[in-house]
């Protein structure tokens, strides 16, 4: 008797449909992104309080964090292209999110800088989008890709960025919560503790991720050295230093700006938030985007879209300016997460893309670093926070040149292989 054929299963061309490798990274990148990143402002001033610790040294675990964040992504990368996923998610993530669980026990100001700055460093290089849409690359690595609107790649990356949307709509609320009724030590270990068993269910779920090649380990100084031949991807990862320069200038002073133009803290407060949930209007339709136009055009467009709301930001102290800020910083922000990722699939090359994604998140977050403190000494020496708003706008124009040059000198795959197009 003839046997039935058994009709492969193909991947979900939107939400729904199973893929759990998809859903279970994004689950952790919630708890991930909502254990420190986003839950810090909610615990600040109870921890500042209580610790006697000042400003500059709660921004200063913060900072340390985020740059932590972006030297260990080359290492946690790395472990990605030569190890495979397991040791990243099983042992680093864990590792992190445990130290930053023990900074809601410290109970000396210069020890819970320290825990924290480097639990955050560390969770956030093991579970931030640089690893995570690294792993799905090299899990669609050998699907075909064809039309935008049948890349499973692609199609993962743009789901696993819609999750990551609701970390700061979840994050937020459910820190005050915990803050407000069993204090900030709590509500430090139990969002830690979420993401420690995140990392240990997705090293269990993600088991068979094609690791790089399997020939003697290239060392990194030679795949960065090779990565600095290409004029591709150096202009790329010099848009995604001044891109992230722009975001990060954007979001550190958004409330503040807000309040100099007009608005009241408890409203400026608002427009910030709601700006965070419009995330989702940047990613929810980029599927059907994508289909209509290319990645790079739409990324492109992301990036100018930031240099707008930097000056719209100057004049959001009524609420229809305000509210135009939100539509345009958020929906662009929120294009930005999925819209890198699917870009840096056509310039990294996917043997060493876990290396390589970690260099780009340092150079993005050496951008997000220096910017704020840059747009800080321009408002003190000034007086206003016109002129920084201007640069931030102009770092984002910069991206958007670097990706058009970048663009201007790379041959898709397809043509480089059959050798249509000259490099």
């Amino acid at each position: 008797m003839a046997q039935p054929v058994r009709r492969q299963r193909s991947l979900p061309q939107w939400w729904p449909g199973a893929d759990p490798i998809t859903d279970i990274l994004g689950v952790l990148t919630i708890c991930v992104y909502g254990s420190w990143y986003y839950g810090y402002g909610v615990i600040i001033d109870d921890v500042g309080a209580e610790l006697g610790l000042s400003a500059a040294a709660l921004g200063a675990a913060f900072g340390i964090a985020q740059i932590l964040v972006g030297v260990l992504s080359t290492v946690a990368g790395r472990l990605l292209d030569r190890r495979g996923p397991q040791i990243v998610l099983g042992l680093l993530g864990p590792l992190g999110a445990v130290t930053l669980g023990f900074a809601g026990r410290a109970g000396e100001g210069w020890l819970f800088v320290v825990l924290f700055a480097v639990g955050g460093g560390v969770t956030g290089a093991a579970g931030f989008y640089h690893l995570t849409q690294a792993v799905l690359v090299r899990l669609s690595a050998d699907e075909p890709r064809s039309a935008a609107t049948s890349d499973p790649g692609l199609t993962r990356i743009i789901r696993l960025t819609i999750w990551g949307a609701l970390a700061s709509p979840i994050a937020i609320p459910v820190t005050e919560a915990i803050r407000a009724t069993a204090g900030w030590r709590l509500a430090i270990e139990l969002p830690a503790g979420a993401a420690a068993v995140a990392f240990l269910v997705a090293s269990r779920v993600i088991r068979r991720v094609p690791r790089g090649n399997p020939a003697p380990a290239v060392p990194v100084a030679d795949v960065v050295r090779r990565a600095a031949a290409d004029p591709v991807l150096v202009r790329f990862v010099v848009g995604a230093f001044f891109a992230m320069a722009a975001v990060s200038t954007l979001l550190v002073f958004q409330v503040s700006i807000m309040r100099w133009a007009g608005l009241s803290a408890a409203g400026a407060a608002g427009f910030a938030g709601a700006r965070g949930l419009f995330q989702l209007a940047g990613r929810l339709p980029l599927r059907r985007a994508l289909g209509r136009a290319g990645s790079w055009t739409l990324l492109g467009g992301a990036r100018l879209m930031v240099a707008v709301a930097c000056v719209v930001l100057l004049i959001a102290g009524s609420p229809v300016p305000a509210a135009a800020y939100v539509v345009i910083a958020g929906v662009s922000i929120g294009a930005l997460s999925a819209l890198d990722g699917i870009v840096a699939r056509d310039v990294v090359p996917a043997s060493e893309i876990g290396t390589l994604m970690g260099v780009i998140s340092l150079a993005a977050a050496c951008g997000a670093g220096v910017a704020p403190v840059m747009a800080g000494r321009l408002t003190d020496a000034t007086g206003t926070p016109v002129a920084s708003a201007v640069v931030a706008s102009a770092c984002a124009l910069i991206s958007v040149m670097m990706l058009a040059a970048a663009r201007r000198r790379w041959t898709p795959a397809s043509e480089h292989e059959a050798g249509t197009v000259p490099r």
